[in-house]
């Protein structure tokens, strides 16, 4: 990374979220009582007087787990403190120091890099010498005393933080990221996906069902192309989520959508579209990003059904289902084989591409003037549609402006109609096209 990273860490339950909430002035982490909330390594770009870093949350260590699910939490910590910067060792101050803290500052004490004790919960910043003093046998010199939920003495924790930072030399000004949200019901492959495209276990995997808690954001370069992939939540029912967690999980996946370009909504192919599926492209839909439909598993059909005429016959099954989505594109791929990931990432570029694509006003009129010859705008009561003139008003997602002479004549299949010369005419694959109708000489 460019940028210096900074990673917190801690036994569980010691407030490693609601600082890295705190420090990053956002929401992103699920903060719960609950031990084991986070999971996986979770990443955020903060600046502090002008310095901009990477701050990472990270799950609570168990030193001495059996459980397979914990021992993967604290390999997914071990990594961040490995990739890290500088450390903030977080502990409780109203517990004092824990056997969890012992063995974790063992750990720590192997490390290069340097370290911040930070003493949480410690809300009377005049009773910090009392309650910090017994963290001086942990062997990392003066503790810095805070209380994250209130805020006290963040300021200067961040201060302690950037005068840690190497030296960096100045980088050129970069692409804006693009940024893809991956999502879908539980256990479709999600996590694992990334995993696949990263080449390393980024994120944690489990054939547990809701392993994936927070929305997790992690930085790739296709073909010269920044992205981030966000992986998410799996989004079920409404009248099956119960639990707090799980419910602040599902909120931070619909975020992810609204703040993605393109979102890849990956489904089981012996499953198919399900009627979930089809409520998350809703979603997905009326947020206006570009949309792919990732078919995961296609390794598990029989090989003499494997053929091309099978994934036509797959593809017009699901457009039969959402024919109100036919610009939505669909690929195959199987995570397990690693088959079909260069195909998603391509047509995720492309997606973006034309989620940002921009047409002159000149190629726009033409283009509409040439579908109302083909076509005649429909006449309602004997007074027909016309369409003066046409302007793109915006991209990502693309909305042209109409002005017509009387707009309650545009009806929906015109509409429809106009949209499909405009994908002939210039592509916009797998991104929606709006349009908002203006009647001449009528006040907005």
């Amino acid at each position: 990374m460019d940028k210096p990273v900074v990673a917190i860490v801690g036994r569980p339950n010691v407030g490693k979220s609601t600082l890295f909430n705190r420090l990053s002035s956002t929401r992103q982490a699920i903060v719960h009582p609950t031990p084991g909330v986070t999971r996986d390594r979770n990443y955020i770009d903060v600046s502090w007087s002008g310095i901009d870093f990477v701050l990472v949350d990270t799950g609570g260590i168990e030193v001495n787990a059996d459980d397979p699910l914990l021992q993967r939490i604290r390999y997914q910590a071990e990594v961040a403190i490995k990739e890290a910067d500088v450390i903030v060792f977080l502990c409780d101050g109203k517990d004092g120091v824990a056997a969890q803290d012992v063995e974790i500052s063992h750990i720590l004490h192997k490390t290069s890099q340097p370290i911040l004790l930070v003493i949480n919960k410690v809300d009377n910043m005049l009773r910090d010498a009392e309650l910090t003093s017994e963290f001086y046998r942990l062997g990392m010199g003066n503790p810095i005393a805070i209380s994250s939920i209130h805020g006290l003495n963040i300021n200067d924790l961040l201060d302690g933080i950037i005068g840690h930072f190497p030296q960096r030399e100045e980088t050129m000004e970069k692409k804006p990221q693009i940024a893809v949200a991956v999502v879908g019901k539980p256990n479709v492959g999600k996590s694992s996906l990334i995993n696949i495209i990263l080449g390393e276990e980024r994120l944690l995997v489990h054939d547990v069902a809701g392993t994936t808690r927070d929305a997790i954001d992690t930085n790739i370069i296709w073909n010269g192309q920044e992205f981030v992939l966000i992986d998410t939540a799996g989004i079920r029912k409404k009248a099956k989520i119960k639990e707090d967690v799980e419910k602040s999980s599902v909120l931070r996946a619909l975020d992810a959508v609204e703040r993605s370009v393109v979102s890849v909504l990956m489904i089981d192919c012996n499953e198919g579209l399900t009627e979930q599926d089809q409520k998350i492209l809703s979603k997905i839909e009326v947020r206006g990003c570009g949309c792919i439909i990732a078919v995961n598993k296609w390794d598990l059909r029989p090989l003499e059904e494997e053929t091309e005429d099978l994934r036509e016959k797959y593809i017009a099954f699901i457009q039969k289902q959402i024919p109100y989505l036919g610009y939505v594109r669909i690929v195959f791929i199987s995570v397990l084989k690693k088959q079909g990931i260069t195909r998603l990432l391509n047509l995720v570029e492309k997606t973006a591409q034309e989620h940002g694509r921009w047409l002159s006003t000149g190629r726009l009129n033409r283009a509409i003037e040439k579908a109302c010859e083909d076509i005649h705008p429909p006449a309602i009561n004997g007074k027909q549609l016309k369409i003066y003139y046409a302007t793109q008003v915006k991209a990502s997602p693309p909305i042209f402006a109409l002005f017509v002479n009387q707009s309650t004549l545009f009806t929906d299949a015109y509409s429809r109609y106009l949209m499909k010369r405009l994908r002939e005419e210039f592509g916009f694959e797998g991104v929606p096209i709006k349009f908002t109708v203006k009647q001449r000489g009528k006040k907005k």
